[in-house]
């Protein structure tokens, strides 16, 4: 595939071992765009951030990222392309220091510690703390800040927002609003919070057993939350 530098996904089957979970996703991320992945959980929301980069089993379909065909890729061919990704479990280096745990993430680019400090204070105030002194929210925000690192573009988020207090949660989105308006970066988000997902991103799928039941405007979900209540009580049955 090429002449589409964004990230391309047709006909995806994918699983674990012989166990297929996905089936038939497909889905078109433009350069500079925002995807939300919405759905209960057991549906498949983190086995296609995995798929993306690499970490499952590809039974059929083709990924596309950049113009190139990463289906068969390795997933360090697939960083180096430069898709970053923030695992739900964050897999921060808790025995090394904030600063030595963005600088072994480091690539030559825009990113440096020094900005991903400006995009998230609290660190530059922890820059020496151990990754086991910090906080939940903190290990988020270096979880995040170690991705950019790698000066990807294309970040994939697997539920960011979990377990951290709402006035972090805030302080979070303020980080990803920001990279949205400044960055050249596609964002492609998995969250429970259904709301606080639809208002970031500019369009939205909702997965239910592994295929996607609804693709659209993230607006059109955010003016009918009857239809949204509806699409993840879909989800809910699995």
């Amino acid at each position: 595939m090429t002449g589409h530098a964004g990230l391309q996904i047709t006909d995806l089957r994918a699983g674990y071992g012989e166990t297929v979970v996905l089936e038939g996703i497909a889905l078109d991320l433009p350069p500079g765009g925002t995807l939300a992945i919405l759905g209960r959980n057991g549906v498949g929301k983190t086995t296609l951030l995995g798929t993306i980069m690499g970490h499952t089993t590809l039974h059929g379909g083709q990924i596309s990222f950049g113009g190139t065909a990463i289906t068969t890729q390795p997933a360090y061919r697939r960083a180096r392309l430069g898709i970053g990704f923030v695992p739900q479990e964050r897999e921060i280096f808790k025995s090394l220091t904030v600063e030595e745990n963005l600088l072994v993430a480091a690539r030559p680019g825009r990113w440096t510690a020094e900005r991903v400090y400006e995009f998230f204070p609290s660190l530059a105030a922890r820059r020496r703390n151990r990754g086991n002194a910090l906080s939940g929210g903190e290990q988020q925000m270096l979880a995040i800040g170690r991705a950019l690192m790698g000066n990807p573009s294309l970040l994939l988020m697997d539920e960011p927002m979990e377990g951290l207090a709402p006035v972090i949660v805030d302080a979070v989105l303020k980080g990803l609003e920001r990279l949205k308006r400044e960055d050249d970066l596609a964002l492609l988000l998995v969250e429970q919070h259904a709301r606080i997902a639809l208002e970031f991103a500019e369009r939205a799928i909702v997965l239910d057993r592994g295929r996607i039941v609804h693709a659209g405007e993230s607006r059109a979900l955010l003016d009918h939350p009857g239809g949204l209540a509806a699409l993840m009580g879909v989800a809910e049955r699995t």
